[in-house]
């Protein structure tokens, strides 16, 4: 485990630690104030690779400062902006945009631990639509072995972000999967993976936010999701069946095709929406004599 450093270091003369925000076995992450661009908080993490020695070590860091690279080169609303990278005591450090707000696991537990079927496409919308810019600027599924409900932060205005993105290849043990939750069947098998593997992620995603069961506690023996939200629509139990289909052939071709059935599946509720409020306008405004209407014989 990295050393955790305590409140009032500085990293670098500039980046000052207030405040520990987590710690684990090969991360610590902590808030920072920057005392060269004074008032602005930044967020560090700290990572420890494993199993490296004096001989591994400088090849580490040369891949560590190429993903650091490419991380920085990426401008997308969903990713908060890494702005420096560096090495200091066999540690690699990252500091990156702080993101207040809820991570999606909170607010999932103070919903009651489930969403409505709308309010989970559409909070599984942006996520699908930032892993297809992902994957087309080539940050590839692997990159996303740390995935999970605590990677994905609300804010207040109501985006979501992802704030926790890579690095487990290079600070892990070999073939670590890292959090099981939505991983698909090939990231399990260690076999390759490609934007069919973001599909199932993300099925996995949306089935877990609509049933409330986390996919992860029984993975690939899943029941229907209708076992868990009966009410939800047919459309989106399509959806997320052919999204955790075991066979990627089998899935969507890629998140952007996702999206295009996600966002049907959110007009068609809104549809149905429109319908049930010209219903009851229509019932409100009848008179008090009159029979009431066919349908509800």
């Amino acid at each position: 485990m990295p050393l955790l450093l305590p409140e009032g270091s500085q990293l670098r003369n500039r980046y000052q630690i207030f405040k520990v925000l987590d710690a684990s076995p090969l991360r610590n992450i902590y808030l920072v104030q920057d005392l060269h661009l004074r008032g602005n908080t930044w967020v560090a993490k700290q990572m420890l690779p494993v199993g490296t020695d004096g001989v591994n070590m400088a090849s580490v860091r040369r891949r560590f400062e190429q993903e650091a690279r490419s991380l920085s080169s990426l401008d997308h609303p969903a990713i908060p902006k890494l702005l420096d990278y560096f090495f200091k005591d066999r540690c690699f450090y990252l500091i990156r945009e702080y993101i207040p707000g809820t991570d999606l696991r909170t607010l999932l537990a103070f919903e009651g631990g489930n969403f409505s079927e709308a309010d989970a496409l559409r909070l599984t919308q942006p996520i699908a639509e930032l892993f297809g810019f992902l994957m087309q600027k080539k940050a590839g599924p692997a990159i996303f072995r740390e995935l999970s409900l605590d990677s994905l932060i609300i804010t207040p205005d109501g985006q979501i972000k992802l704030v926790d993105l890579g690095f487990t290849r290079l600070f892990g043990k070999a073939n670590t999967l890292g959090p099981v939750d939505y991983a698909s069947p090939e990231q399990f098998s260690g076999e390759a993976t490609d934007g069919r593997t973001l599909v199932y992620n993300l099925g996995a995603i949306l089935y877990h936010l609509i049933s409330g069961f986390n996919p992860g506690e029984s993975p690939f023996n899943l029941e229907p999701l209708d076992f868990w939200a009966p009410e939800t629509s047919s459309t989106t139990l399509r959806i997320v069946e052919k999204a955790l289909q075991h066979k990627p052939a089998d899935r969507f071709s890629s998140p952007e095709e996702l999206v295009k059935h996600i966002k049907k599946a959110r007009a068609n509720i809104q549809k149905g929406r429109g319908r049930e409020r010209n219903q009851k306008r229509d019932s409100d405004t009848q008179p008090l004599d009159s029979p009431p209407p066919l349908s509800a014989w």
